[in-house]
């Protein structure tokens, strides 16, 4: 009996499947938005440097998100509440 043996990707299959990880990404995180807004869930969303707060028949601004400056992609931002937000 022959068992086959396994071989290693090759380096530009590699780079295949990883030029491949941007438009999944992006199916994912538009499917999963899609999904929150069908089960009446909101969804926060960064808009023309504004931070709304989506759901199924509104868009609510929350506050205006200003100048970060240039950053790298994959950068996490934390956002504090506001004040007056947080007491209503």
């Amino acid at each position: 009996m022959s068992r086959k043996q396994k071989t290693s990707p090759s380096e530009n299959q590699i780079a295949v499947q990883e030029s491949r990880i941007p438009d999944i990404a992006i199916k994912a995180f538009s499917n999963a938005f899609k999904a929150a807004i069908a089960q009446g869930a909101s969804v926060l969303v960064a808009r023309n440097g504004e931070l709304l707060e989506v759901s199924e028949h509104a868009r609510t601004p929350i506050r205006s998100l200003g100048e970060y400056g240039h950053l790298k992609s994959g950068t996490r931002l934390k956002i504090r509440k506001q004040e007056d937000r947080a007491s209503s």
